[in-house]
């Protein structure tokens, strides 16, 4: 049997919010046991908390953002998507503002935040959500389906509206390691030619070139790539942290083609629909533990976050 895990202490970074551009202070904490992850907006009255579920999604566009009487925290996918890939279950998640700090665009800070934090394993069982049967949602050309398998594997095709990047595809069976090697540190990206656009919709107000990927007529213009299908892996990492508002890892392939935050939140709410004439959720198969209890990797690139 797996079990739940939390943070043994406390760890804190500092940044800046893509799209707000405000400065904001994020520190993780330890939670109790069927807790799941919460928001908390220190900078609020009140202190209010926000569950990371999915009634609590209000907005996806260019990112995802909860929100709970009136208090909301945007971009939430990349630091989801690393506790999911981890294998973190509970943590509360404290912030000065309203806006989950960038970093450098990728998931890979917070990877190495949990690293510096250690995780602890609780008294509780840790459960997955196996589908049984296909699950399709679609809009227009684009589409996002799961379909039952013994492992999480995601194929995921984008199709850019560009001249060089085309159509590109990737695919991968995802557990903790590969998760921390091979999608964690790649970052959001965007377009040069969409910035004023942006801009004049009060978005990318902190966008960089040191926090996203800038591509232009002639491809990315702030290169090297970590990969060279990094765009493509950095839309699996985020389609992981949408998926984690079901607060439990999915266990399925999931095949994605020109899919978006909206998408992703489209299957998440039918996946929830389904699951609510069900007892309870799946407990997961023996043979796809292996790919969720693997030992964490020692830290990278020299970051060495704050504990508390």
């Amino acid at each position: 049997m797996s079990h739940q895990r939390t943070l043994n202490r406390a760890v804190h970074c500092e940044g800046i919010g893509l799209h707000t551009g405000e400065p904001v202070t994020m520190t993780l904490r330890p939670a109790p046991a069927n807790r799941g992850v919460a928001f908390r907006r220190l900078d609020l009255p009140g202190a209010p908390v926000i569950p990371a579920r999915p009634d609590s999604v209000v907005d996806t566009h260019y990112a995802t953002t909860v929100a709970k009487d009136g208090a909301s925290v945007k971009t939430i996918e990349h630091i989801m998507s690393a506790l999911v890939g981890m294998g973190v279950d509970n943590v509360q998640i404290d912030l000065t503002g309203p806006e989950v700090p960038i970093m450098d665009g990728s998931a890979l800070p917070f990877v190495e935040l949990l690293r510096a934090a250690g995780l602890r394993r609780q008294l509780a069982p840790k459960t997955f959500l196996k589908v049984r049967q296909p699950i399709t949602v679609e809009v227009g050309t684009r589409s996002l389906r799961i379909v039952p398998s013994q492992r999480l594997k995601v194929i995921y095709t984008m199709c850019f509206d560009h001249a060089i990047l085309g159509e590109q595809t990737s695919a991968m069976d995802v557990g903790r390691e590969r998760y921390a090697r091979d999608l964690a540190p790649c970052r959001t990206f965007g377009f040069l030619r969409d910035l004023d656009m942006l801009q004049r919709m009060g978005l990318a107000k902190g966008g960089s070139l040191e926090n996203a990927l800038v591509v232009g007529e002639e491809g990315v213009i702030n290169g090297p790539l970590h990969f060279p299908d990094e765009l493509v892996r950095h839309k699996i990492l985020d389609l992981l942290g949408d998926l984690f508002l079901l607060g439990k890892p999915l266990v399925g392939t999931i095949i994605a083609h020109g899919a978006g935050h909206q998408l992703h939140l489209q299957l998440v709410r039918r996946i929830q629909d389904q699951l609510a004439g069900e007892p309870g959720p799946f407990s997961l198969s023996a043979a796809a533990v292996e790919q969720w209890v693997s030992p964490l990797l020692p830290t990278a690139h020299g970051l060495r976050p704050a504990v508390l």
